[in-house]
């Protein structure tokens, strides 16, 4: 039986950082974790793994490799002396410091970031030297932006599993090729209770705050208040599709689950695109208050760069198991004189709202 749902929110683009958990649920990549390049000889590498969005501003994660042992592993670590700059086309270069904030603190990445705003249908190229490691740059393009209607959401099942369907009409522009990829996470928000005494703000959740509170609560003026804040911690939800003309249909079967639905608009470049897909519903109620979060629904306009890494990584997840390890190689990015890819995206974003935040 079909449910409408209306637990959602629209957003025309994204109001929080989204490239590092992107970019760490692909690399499985967290302090001295491996992870296996097939078929890759390189020594010691600057990794930059990063998206920019138009609208939103520069944290860019920049870590170093180092083959472990003898074999072909490799661990990443942070990198706090680089000098990083981002350059727009035609417009002035801006200097990234390292971001120390404690958001980033469990972060395996170390994080360089800059206040100015991303611009759509704009070019960016990244420069990064450190002392030991030398030079690597890269170039990406930012897409103009996108429009979406026709937008429908009701929760189904597939195969007995409980989805939220999302029907949509992508306007394709006329003027440039473009390619989409669809994905959905759930992003983690932490419960901070607080008051006001004597205009002094105290936190409710310390045992300090909490035994103040019980002294205090009956006071006039003194009340218990509630607020959320999102935390830079993921869940990536599966996807799935039925559309043949995805690229997804390259690489396994569309019965199956993936991390992201991949599209390029060859087949219908310059006129509206209807499609539709289901969103695995396992983690939109929280099993504990560990995951209690927002789930984020995106549709985005990528540049052929990010759009050829994370489909050989889908290609990769899916070949993983039926293909010998050897065969199987990392994918292939745009930084040059090192790992990684630097991606430019217009992003559309729809928030669904299944826990209780307060």
């Amino acid at each position: 039986m079909k449910i409408r749902n209306s637990k959602y929110l629209y957003k025309g683009y994204s109001p929080a950082v989204f490239w590092f958990y992107l970019f760490l649920s692909l690399l499985a990549a967290q302090s001295c974790k491996k992870y296996v390049y097939g078929n890759t000889q390189h020594n010691d590498k600057l990794v930059v793994l990063a998206e920019i969005t138009a609208d939103d501003t520069a944290n860019i994660p920049v870590s170093k490799s180092i083959i472990a042992g003898s074999g072909n592993q490799i661990v990443f670590q942070k990198i706090d002396n680089a000098s990083v700059s981002i350059n727009e086309q035609g417009g002035a270069t801006q200097r990234l410091w390292l971001n120390n904030s404690i958001v980033f603190s469990n972060n395996p990445a170390s994080i360089y970031s800059n206040n100015s705003v991303f611009k759509y249908n704009t070019d960016y190229t990244i420069h990064i030297t450190h002392p030991e490691l030398g030079p690597v740059s890269a170039t990406t393009h930012i897409p103009g932006p996108f429009m979406v209607d026709s937008i429908d959401s009701y929760e189904d099942n597939i195969s007995g599993k409980p989805v939220l369907v999302f029907d949509f009409t992508i306007n394709d522009p006329p003027a440039e090729k473009n390619y989409y990829i669809f994905d959905a996470v759930k992003q983690i928000v932490k419960l901070y209770r607080y008051f006001y005494w004597q205009g002094v703000q105290y936190n409710y959740n310390t045992p300090k705050g909490l035994n103040l509170f019980e002294q205090v609560k009956d006071q006039p003026g003194v009340t218990l208040i509630r607020d959320t804040i999102p935390i830079n911690k993921y869940i990536r939800l599966s996807v799935f599709t039925r559309d043949i003309k995805t690229d997804n249909d390259e690489f396994s079967s569309l019965d199956s689950s993936f991390r992201r639905i991949f599209i390029r608009d060859s087949l219908f470049s310059g006129q509206p695109y209807t499609s539709r897909l289901a969103v695995s519903r396992d983690h939109f109620v929280a099993a504990d208050s560990t995951e209690t979060g927002i789930v984020r629904l995106r549709i985005n306009s990528v540049s052929k760069e990010l759009y050829d890494y994370l489909s050989q990584y889908e290609k990769y997840k899916s070949s993983f198991g039926g293909v010998p390890i050897s065969q199987l190689s990392s994918p292939v990015g745009n930084i040059q004189n090192g790992l990684g890819v630097f991606g430019g995206v217009a992003r559309k974003e729809w928030i669904f709202y299944y826990d209780v935040l307060q």
